[in-house]
């Protein structure tokens, strides 16, 4: 049945991994949007079928119901949950909703970070202006964040890292927003980035996107009586894309 899903998705999204209860994992490439938020957004978003707010689901012809499970920025690429069946929907909600849900996401930041392993915990306020959304720091959402450092290199005179980023709370903008906290401005964040670094790096990489990537998430749940795990992994390399450049910095400054 998830083979036949592949046919609503966006042309650039995939499926990744799925089993035999109807849970599958969907890779959303940078820019998609996980759901659309009015009629014109339609094209653009993962699953070109109408959607249902009230029951969080895609509604397919000749299909069914495609049940959202989990969401990404628009701007954030990698892995998105969903279930062909509304058990499976309800029993990995649940999982979400007990943490028995774990994601890491893979970041290229500017700076290199005080702590290699380091928990950010904050609160955060959501402003709305219009239909764009900005958090801030301030007291209303408790987020909490555990980062790894994994290397760090220098690119036209600026240290940039790569994190390892896992999400305890599911706060909206949580990481872009942690990480400019602790002055390392995810590369390419629009909102909460570094725009004249993101000025450079877009004028000699040609990129347009964020570079934050949802690459891994595991899981529990449980059907009747029994207990099902559930792992996928979206690979991306930020280093391998930017070697060229590293390689040809490191040459014109020796």
């Amino acid at each position: 049945m998830s083979h036949g899903l592949q046919r609503f998705l966006h042309g650039e999204a995939a499926i990744v991994k799925y089993d035999e209860n109807g849970l599958v994992a969907v890779e959303k490439p940078c820019g998609v949007l996980s759901h659309p938020n009015a009629e014109n957004d339609a094209l653009n978003a993962l699953l070109r079928c109408p959607y249902a707010f009230d029951e969080q689901a895609y509604i397919c012809e000749g299909f069914g119901k495609v049940y959202l499970l989990n969401r990404l920025d628009a701007p954030v690429s990698g892995l998105i949950l969903v279930g062909l069946s509304p058990k499976v929907a309800e029993s990995v909600k649940i999982a979400f909703e007990s943490k028995k849900v774990f994601k890491q996401y893979v970041a290229l930041v500017k700076g290199y970070p005080r702590y290699k392993n380091a928990v950010w915990r904050s609160r955060l306020d959501k402003n709305v202006v219009g239909k764009s959304i900005k958090m801030s720091l301030g007291s209303e959402f408790f987020a909490e964040t555990k980062c790894f450092w994994v290397e760090s290199f220098r690119l036209w005179g600026v240290t940039l890292s790569v994190l390892n980023l896992f999400p305890v709370t599911g706060r909206t903008h949580q990481l872009r927003v942690h990480c400019s906290q602790h002055a390392l401005p995810i590369v390419g964040d629009e909102t909460y980035g570094d725009s004249k670094f993101n000025a450079i790096f877009k004028k000699n990489c040609e990129s347009y996107r964020l570079l934050l990537h949802s690459e891994k998430i595991s899981l529990t749940y449980a059907l009747g009586e029994k207990t099902f795990t559930f792992h996928a992994h979206s690979a991306i390399n930020f280093i391998e894309f930017l070697e060229g450049f590293i390689e040809n910095n490191l040459r014109s400054s020796s």
